[in-house]
């Protein structure tokens, strides 16, 4: 038996949207830019689509988020009566309104001290200082490390978190798991600046999102470690590009493509494309799996009323 002997089948964009609009009765020599125009926009917007359905085990990777005490600053601008510190935007820490911070700047002294912080967020912190003037950068320091951290915008969810105790990668590497809880139940601890061994985690899913960690990092943690599932990248025509699915998914996309952009050019077909774009996602989402043994317990614990 002959055969090719190769694994490369890979479609460009281009070839699964002129596919998928044969699928919906739209022949090749019919397609205008405005048919393109509309298969870019569906393309990305089934992409979305299949985010928020579920894990997509291709679009699994770890992030690490360095517990330390100091944060290298880029800029740092006061306008007078506040200082604004800048710095990146993904997994670096968000200060505590009212803590205290210590800054170093590398050029200009009349911002350096420590200060109570008035505002903070993703990538940036603010104190008080009558002062207007800018410097170069420099290092904000503090007592032990921040509980909340930015996390990369493309994050869709956390999956698994722990707690790295020991250099990173060396033999005395020790990791700890710890558990998402949810905002009202982060909302119900009293003392949310209790220092100590990390237990629990609240993704809070902003537009700029943030990880806060419970009890806060008392200085003997390392890293905080995640797997997460992120966002497809994103799907354009120019240069032959390949959508960021696996030959696995490659049918799903090509029907659940053809359902989308018939419902603008061939409505006629719709009722016909849509339960097969269905069956074609259930097939390649049943597929999308670790298989793994699961085991289920039940909980004995104490009640009381």
């Amino acid at each position: 038996m002959a055969t090719s002997g190769t694994y490369n089948y890979a479609p460009s964009l281009g070839e699964l949207t002129l596919y998928s609009f044969q699928l919906c009765g739209v022949r090749p020599t019919e397609i205008l830019q405005e048919h393109m125009q509309s298969a870019r926009m569906a393309t990305n917007l089934l992409l979305a689509n299949w985010a928020n359905r579920g894990v997509n085990l291709w679009t699994v990777d770890t992030e690490t988020v360095p517990l330390l005490t100091s944060q290298t600053v880029s800029s740092s601008l006061a306008n007078g009566s506040v200082v604004t510190l800048t710095f990146g935007t993904v997994n670096t820490p968000v200060y505590t309104v009212g803590s205290s911070i210590t800054y170093t700047d590398n050029t200009n002294s009349n911002l350096n001290g420590t200060f109570q912080v008035t505002a903070s967020g993703v990538g940036y912190v603010s104190y008080a200082l009558s002062y207007s003037g800018a410097g170069s950068g420099g290092t904000i320091t503090t007592s032990t490390p921040a509980a909340t951290y930015s996390v990369d915008p493309t994050t869709v969810m956390i999956l698994d978190a722990y707690i790295t105790i020991g250099s990173l990668g060396s033999t005395q590497e020790i990791d700890r798991i710890i558990l998402p809880i949810s905002r009202t139940e982060y909302a119900s601890y009293p003392n949310k600046q209790n220092p100590g061994f990390p237990t629990t985690y609240w993704f809070d899913r902003l537009i700029s999102p943030t990880v806060t960690l419970w009890p806060v990092p008392d200085g003997n943690q390392s890293y905080l470690k995640y797997y997460r599932c992120r966002q497809m990248q994103d799907a354009n025509f120019t240069n032959g590009q390949n959508v960021e699915i696996p030959y696995l998914w490659l049918d799903a996309f090509a029907f659940g493509l053809a359902n989308r952009l018939a419902q603008i050019w061939a409505p006629q077909t719709v009722q016909i494309l849509k339960p097969q774009a269905d069956e074609a996602y259930q097939i390649a989402a049943d597929q999308n799996t670790e298989y793994a043994q699961m085991y289920i317990s039940p909980q004995i614990a104490g009640y009381f009323r």
